[in-house]
């Protein structure tokens, strides 16, 4: 079992039923092991659409709405839904998969500081790194449902979600 396997678990656990998003590069570890339980990837037009639909599903359910976006555009794009969460005091997580580990503090193309992108907008933003990833998941979850609601941005390396 592989990072984004317990990832998927942790969420599947919480009640989740839906992860709204964009496929691609880092974000496909997580949509293989989505593919394996009982949680739906759903395609959406744009990341900001994943995060107004998941910003909608918390806001209805009580139960975290979930989003995803890759590094870069994706994350910029998840904004404007995960701010909607923040004004309408939802539960969300909002992933960003972003690169490597070994390549978070270099400035390559399209990779942005995502904590201080998420900052404004959410009550946490937590990374994943090496180390119990479902307690990292149990954690944002907890602040997310916390009253008053709102939206957590989990970061999450490609080489971290791969990881056994």
């Amino acid at each position: 079992m592989n990072n984004s396997d317990v990832i998927v678990r942790s969420l599947e656990q919480a009640g989740v039923r839906w992860v709204f998003g964009v496929p691609s590069g880092p974000v496909l570890p997580l949509i293989d092991s989505l593919r394996r339980s009982s949680v739906q990837f759903v395609l959406t037009a744009s990341e900001t659409s994943a995060g107004f639909i998941a910003s909608a599903v918390g806001y209805l359910s009580g139960i975290p709405g979930v989003c995803v976006s890759t590094v870069g555009p994706g994350a910029t794009n998840l904004t404007t839904g995960v701010g909607c969460a923040w004004l309408d005091r939802a539960p969300l997580l909002a992933i960003t998969c972003n690169v490597a580990t070994p390549w978070l503090n270099r400035r390559i193309q399209m990779r942005i500081d995502h904590h201080a992108l998420f900052q404004p907008l959410t009550k946490a933003t937590l990374s994943f790194c090496q180390g119990p990833v479902a307690n990292t998941v149990s954690e944002a979850l907890a602040i997310a449902t916390q009253e008053p609601p709102g939206p957590v941005h989990l970061d999450l390396p490609e080489d971290i979600a791969q990881a056994e």
